[in-house]
């Protein structure tokens, strides 16, 4: 595996895991994805398959290997099948062989939500491991530290993102990125002081959109719904279509008892992004209180039709 292909990796995780989590939920990496995927064709008998999976559950990795091989001799397009081997090189830490296997099933069954599921394990340790000799090549690298922290985030290992993180920023201490970075994982962990200190550092080097919105989040969870608003209003400035701005926006409107002026926002916000129920809950409470109550039950309705919508 070169370097180039390594270093794509990380982008190339971050789009497949979207696509699995999207499809079917988070997985837990060492379990196998509790969802229909790679199935066997109504063409392809799934006895083999079945076989071959029992062994690889029971440990028995030669005999599944022998078993998806002899398939795929039959049905070579057989995504269930190239699942299986690649699976066992990834049991047997063969990262390079079941990159392989899948990146060639993926070709062929683009849309397969297990042949994604794995690719997606498979590139994000290989990003890791790649990203791990850069860091070792060059340890006084902030860039490298930053492309391992990054790595660690796309594979949801959030407190190893955070340690590489703050070794970047300690070699390099206004590196834009992973002050951004290191900000918006201690926002998801609740710790709006760090995140809002990390934002402000970040802003004092780029004014950013990122920067913007993260400090405007904290602020509205912590109630503070002027000085709230007054950030997301420069995020949306900076980015005016993003749907996720705008409903921090309304909300912040909303929490000033400005239920009028939230709505401006809001629709624009379920304009951009229909499948956004979030957005339709808060437009829907701003339309409740300025007595928009029509709307408000119609906003609501859409809430729970795009709640019952989303795959499980």
């Amino acid at each position: 595996m070169t370097s180039a292909v390594c270093l794509g990796a990380v982008v190339l995780v971050t789009c497949v895991v979207a696509a699995s989590s999207a499809a079917a939920g988070t997985q837990a990496p060492a379990k196998a994805p509790a969802r229909k995927g790679a199935a066997a064709t109504a063409a392809e008998p799934a006895g083999a398959i079945v076989a071959a999976t029992n062994a690889l559950a029971a440990g028995d990795l030669d005999r599944a290997a022998t078993l998806a091989d002899s398939h795929l001799r039959t049905y070579p397009r057989s995504a269930a099948a190239r699942v299986v081997v690649a699976r066992v090189h990834l049991a047997r830490g063969e990262l390079d062989a079941a990159w392989r296997e899948l990146n060639r099933a993926a070709a062929e069954h683009p849309r397969d939500v297990d042949v994604l599921y794995y690719l997606g394990q498979v590139s994000g340790q290989l990003a890791a491991e790649q990203f791990e000799r850069l860091v070792q090549q060059s340890p006084v690298s902030a860039r490298g530290h930053q492309l391992l922290a990054e790595s660690f985030e796309a594979q949801e290992r959030r407190s190893d993102a955070e340690r590489e993180y703050q070794a970047a920023l300690a070699i390099k201490p206004d590196l834009l990125e992973a002050l951004l970075g290191l900000a918006r994982l201690q926002r998801i962990r609740l710790d709006c002081d760090g995140a809002k200190a990390l934002y402000a550092r970040a802003e004092a080097v780029r004014p950013t959109f990122d920067a913007a919105y993260g400090i405007g989040a904290c602020l509205l969870r912590e109630q503070e719904h002027d000085a709230a608003r007054a950030q997301l209003e420069r995020a949306v400035a900076r980015d005016p279509r993003s749907a996720v701005a705008l409903v921090g926006l309304g909300s912040a409107l909303l929490g000033l008892n400005r239920a009028a002026e939230a709505i401006t926002p809001l629709e624009r916000a379920v304009a951009i992004e229909p499948a956004m129920d979030d957005g339709w809950y808060v437009l829907g409470r701003a339309y409740q209180a300025a007595g928009r109550t029509g709307e408000a039950q119609q906003a609501f309705a859409t809430v729970e039709r795009l709640r019952t919508e989303r795959p499980r």
